[in-house]
């Protein structure tokens, strides 16, 4: 399908709603650019074959379908129970319209705890990492967020001394809602409100199982579970059953492990030697199998695998 560079084409399917497409078609995921595909396939015909303007309505439609709503849809009482049977996990990004891009350089701050945040983000290109400032200046690495994930919860609570802090792992591109537009989303789409709990638990969750992890494991046994748990994110398989990684530095593993880069240092050069990992400026291989070793060791206390 042709790439189409969109900045801004406003349409109205129905009176008093307009939406606008902020960013180009191509940044659409995978899975909603085959669903616009086949959708202006129909469409097309209704035009004389102009695709293009075929593209653009049928986009439209497809992310915002579900503004579109009777009377009965729009209050939370009338659709309780029909959510309440629901078992398949909701995906966000098919509940959530367009917004605006904003680019971010590598190393540079999105929000902070000077300046802190009022959105709602979604990464579409790059690694956003998320941090907690502790009151003497110290950093602890919270979670990375690979594309088409949300993050920025936090400005839910409305608490100007948040000490959260999301930095650009590298060249990044985000899109954007104000809290104030995501309560009224959810407000009138009850399948977001149930996607976004969905979420929000399965990073407490996560966040639970890292707890553990932090409380009774030795460092070498915490820094073998985050390079598992971080290929499983953001890792691309090799033919030789490796997984690939971006270069983490050392001083970013520690401050995602709670420890000094020194002592990360220490056990990465341990790692290669056992040849567990391979890394250099290019990346990291992790051989994945070999460095579950690890964590089978016996007469050391084993917090629940995070993969």
């Amino acid at each position: 399908m042709k790439s189409i560079d969109v900045e801004r084409s406003t349409v109205t399917p129905d009176p008093g709603r307009t939406h606008v497409l902020a960013r180009p078609f191509r940044l659409i995921s995978d899975r909603r650019a085959t669903r616009i595909s086949a959708a202006a396939q129909t469409a097309s015909i209704q035009f004389g074959g102009n695709r293009d303007r075929a593209v653009v309505l049928s986009a439209t439609a497809l992310l915002a379908r579900t503004d579109i709503q009777t009377p009965r849809e729009n209050t939370m009482a009338c659709s309780t129970a029909r959510l309440e049977n629901r078992t398949r996990i909701e995906d966000v990004l098919e509940h959530l319209p367009i917004s605006g891009i904003s680019r971010y350089g590598k190393g540079q701050r999105i929000y902070g705890p000077d300046d802190v945040s009022t959105s709602i983000h979604l990464v579409i290109t790059g690694t956003v990492g998320i941090s907690q400032i502790a009151e003497d200046g110290r950093e602890l690495l919270i979670e990375l967020i690979r594309p088409d994930e949300l993050f920025g919860e936090s400005a839910f609570l409305g608490d100007p001394r948040r000490s959260e802090q999301a930095t650009a792992i590298e060249r990044t591109e985000l899109m954007t809602w104000a809290v104030s537009e995501m309560e009224a989303l959810v407000t009138r789409r009850p399948p977001l409100a149930v996607a976004l709990l969905q979420l929000f638990a399965r990073r407490n969750a996560e966040l639970t199982r890292r707890i553990e992890s932090l409380s009774i494991d030795t460092v070498e046994r915490r820094l073998a579970r985050s390079l598992i748990r971080l290929s499983d994110r953001l890792g691309t398989q090799e033919e030789d059953g490796s997984v690939r990684m971006m270069p983490f530095t050392h001083g970013l593993l520690s401050r995602y492990v709670g420890t000094t880069r020194e002592i990360v240092t220490q056990h990465m050069n341990h790692f290669r030697k056992q040849g567990y990992v391979s890394y250099s400026r290019q990346g990291i291989r992790l051989h994945r199998g070999t460095l579950k070793t690890v964590l089978d060791r016996p007469g050391v206390p084993s917090a629940q695998t995070c993969s």
